[in-house]
């Protein structure tokens, strides 16, 4: 069942109002007043089983529909609002009051048109409805018809000055017309009149971070959290809005909530890397660790621990709730765990020092492990650390074929730096009584890879991958899938397709009009390890959607991911992208990020892609930049010269070359990449056996030869914001020619990619294209 389906960082719940009908055919005047009562109060689950029950009674009463579709509505229950509201509405068409509601519920369903219809039509029969006449302004909003929104939500006004509602809703329409200070007047007015008001804190912390105010807009997103603390939207806007910040000294308010978003996954893990590491470095022990590591000390165990340092390390909420979650993307923060590994396995090699691994203090070396599990054991690792680790394999391993006691500590060193996969029978392992972080690293590192292998062996196939490069791209996968990830992140829900397109890019031009009903089906092409196809599955919890791979190591990894996450619409199979002629299927949404650009043909993998779009069907594609990209190439060529090869050995000491020179070189910029500090990342950033690179002249060719049309491009608001100022003449954002000029001036601007959302189009003219001829480059 959907829930919440309100735009992101939006709507306010205009409720609807209530109010009792006349006639003897219904419910009494008195059973009425008592269930608007029980509405007003808030108290919605009586009410509705009161509702139910008229329903029951009443069956021909319009009023029994409506107060329960009302009610269910006030529930975010839109799918069982509606046909409630429809069934009131053909027992009395002329009633205001279910045109209202209906409309609300189209409009929460993203059936905008319709619902603006319905509103309209309660406004014809009641003209001065204040509920209406903000339902309305608010799709118009939507519909992208801000100035008639703004209009109709003074009408509001002038009828109630003191709807907090009413200003809350004036807001949207000020942002949407890029009057944010106007907008920011309108928020703090309406939090002056209703100071509980959730959602105005949260629009007002997000105009706040429109204008760069990160510390208040993150103080405002904060008060939205205390006055409803599960709300997933309020926790997910907080997290990107703290990702932006760094800090210089204790916020013990900030740090519990950043602590909260790394266990709850408010968004990805390593968005808040930055962030995290901020708080980690004002940790007096690390602060002063990582002052001698840079004056170029090796440090002792002694010198790392003391007495009590690895507790008070493992009382660092942060840092253990980020060694658990991501693997760390800091330069200073890795040079120094891999000292602390390192200390660990001297004390455990020379028998010594045992007391570093006591029951208080167990949480480091286990979070440690499994940091290191994470990232794929990509840290430097010495001669003497490789022979003391292979002897303590040999002798775990004599210990596990005899069926002796392995202590914890032993277990923990070693899968710090081998996969306790590796070890001989190691189901056997979680078939003991350990510590419960020891069992963490024994889930993460046994029991899941194990489950991996079962979900591999019954894979479906769907095609033959018989290209060669689809060959070599999928060995690299099966040997490093990519990316290893824990958490997802909090991805709002969307009604409909329609519905998110409107939202990412309100002013885009949609024609023909987006087909609104029957069943959607979704399309992953190279879904990875089932990060991208969670989002799409968790964004339209009513599609069904096929993810496909070329790797079943992925595949399977994705698989286990979306049973632990208990997403149930999405199905996984083998695939290779060049061959999906013999897929007799065809799709409402194609997306296909990161993938077209590691085909032999990135092309003709696109037109295989487009033969199973349906006619009004949307494709959202990730397609590297040439200009982006260019330090990446630099070093590409660098291991191409020295013929290095992508095994973990060579990956390793090459991160290791690069890490050397990078604060006086030129590779700066990769050592800040997430995917420099894991060896699966850093084998596709640096080593990927196939890539090719575009061009935004050359993508605008492309569009053109396809017949599609550009809606727009996924970037952060900031670049939005500023490719606005520069091109005013271009609102939708979809002129290939400027964003081409753009680039030229911010080369930086597609460091990810070119993500964008196209669609077919209407006729083959290139300016559906956003291109006027600009040539290649």
């Amino acid at each position: 069942m959907r829930k919440n389906n309100r735009p992101p960082g939006s709507h306010v719940p205009n409720r609807p109002g209530m109010r009792r009908a006349a006639g003897a055919s219904g419910p009494s005047t008195t059973e009425q007043d008592a269930l608007v009562a029980l509405f007003n109060a808030g108290r919605l689950s009586e009410g509705e089983a009161m509702a139910r029950d008229f329903t029951r009674r009443y069956p021909k009463a319009a009023f029994s529909w409506k107060a329960l579709g009302t009610l269910l509505l006030a529930c975010d229950r839109q799918c069982e609002a509606l046909p409630a509201l429809q069934q009131a509405l053909k027992l009395n068409p002329r009633d205001s009051e279910s045109l209202n509601s209906l409309g609300k519920t189209l409009q929460d369903l993203g059936q905008l048109d319709a619902a603006l219809n319905m509103i309209e039509r309660g406004l014809s029969l009641r003209p001065d409805y204040v509920s209406a006449l903000i339902n309305r302004g608010n799709v118009l909003v939507q519909l992208g018809r801000a100035d008639e929104a703004l209009v109709c939500l003074d009408r509001a006004l002038a009828l109630r000055p003191d709807s907090a509602s009413a200003h809350n809703d004036r807001g949207h329409a000020l942002k949407a017309l890029g009057r944010l200070e106007a907008a920011l007047a309108a928020y703090a007015r309406a939090i002056e009149l209703k100071p509980d008001f959730a959602e105005a804190h949260h629009n007002l912390g997000s105009v706040l971070r429109d204008l760069g105010r990160f510390e208040e807009s993150l103080a405002h997103y904060g008060r939205a959290l205390d006055l409803k603390p599960d709300w997933p939207l309020a926790k997910s806007q907080y997290a990107h809005c703290l990702k932006r910040l760094t800090f210089t000294q204790d916020r013990p308010e900030i740090r519990a909530r950043l602590v909260q978003a790394l266990r709850e996954s408010w968004c990805r893990p390593h968005e808040l890397m930055v962030t995290c590491v901020s708080f980690i470095r004002l940790n007096p022990l690390i602060a002063s660790a990582l002052a001698r590591l840079n004056g170029g000390e090796t440090l002792t165990a002694a010198d790392l621990f003391g007495t009590t340092g690895l507790v008070r390390l493992a009382d660092d909420d942060v840092l253990m709730g980020l060694l658990e979650a991501c693997p760390i993307a800091d330069t200073d923060l890795e040079r120094l765990l891999t000292q602390v590994r390192r200390a660990l396995l001297e004390a455990v090699a020379l028998n010594g020092a045992m007391r570093l691994f006591d029951a208080t203090a167990r949480r480091l070396p286990a979070a440690l492990a499994r940091q290191c599990h994470l990232n794929d054991y990509v840290w430097a690792e010495s001669d003497p650390e490789t022979a003391r680790i292979e002897a303590l394999h040999g002798a775990l391993s004599t210990a596990l074929r005899q069926q002796a006691p392995i202590a914890e500590p032993y277990l923990l060193t070693l899968a710090s730096y081998r996969p306790l996969l590796t070890l001989p029978e190691p189901a056997g392992l979680l078939e003991h009584d350990w510590s419960e972080p020891v069992m963490q690293v024994l889930i993460e590192q046994v029991r899941e890879p194990l489950l991996e292998a079962e979900y591999r062996r019954s894979m479906p196939r769907l095609t033959a991958i018989a290209d060669s490069v689809s060959v070599e791209v999928r060995a690299q996968y099966e040997e490093h899938p990519y990316p290893r990830w824990t958490r997802a992140g909090i991805v709002p829900s969307a009604p409909t397709i329609a519905a998110y397109v409107r939202q990412q890019f309100p002013n885009a031009h949609l024609h023909p009009p987006v087909r609104q009903d029957g069943r959607v089906s979704i399309l992953v092409a190279g879904c990875g390890t089932g990060l991208h196809s969670l989002d799409v599955a968790r964004r339209y919890p009513e599609a069904q959607i096929l993810a496909v791979d070329l790797s079943l190591a992925s595949l399977a990894y994705a698989k286990r991911k979306t049973h632990e996450l208990g997403v149930t619409n999405v199905r996984y199979a083998q695939a290779d992208i060049l061959r999906l002629d013999k897929l007799e299927e065809s799709f409402d949404l194609i997306e296909s990020v990161g993938v077209l650009h590691h085909l032999q043909d990135p092309i003709a993998g696109w037109k295989a892609l487009l033969a199973h779009l349906r006619p009004d069907g949307f494709m959202s594609i990730g397609l590297y930049s040439e200009w982006a990209r260019r330090d990446i190439v630099r070093v590409r060529e660098q291991i191409a010269r020295e013929n290095r090869q992508p095994t973990a050995t060579e990956i390793r000491a090459f991160r290791q070359q690069l890490l050397r020179q990078h604060d006086e070189s030129d590779d700066a910029p990769l050592t800040r990449s997430a995917d420099f500090y894991s060896l699966s990342g850093c084998r596709d950033l640096l080593f990927h056996v196939s890539e090719q690179r575009f061009t935004l002249p050359q993508l605008a060719d492309v569009l053109h030869e396809l017949e599609l049309s550009l809606v727009g491009f996924i970037l952060d608001q900031r670049v939005m914001a500023r490719y606005a100022e520069r091109f005013p003449d271009d609102p939708s954002a979809t002129n290939l020619e400027h964003w081409h000029r753009f680039e030229q001036a911010h080369p930086k601007t597609f460091a990810g990619m070119y993500q964008f959302w196209v669609r077919k189009a209407a006729t083959s003219s290139p300016m559906q294209c956003g291109r006027q001829s600009p040539g290649r480059s």
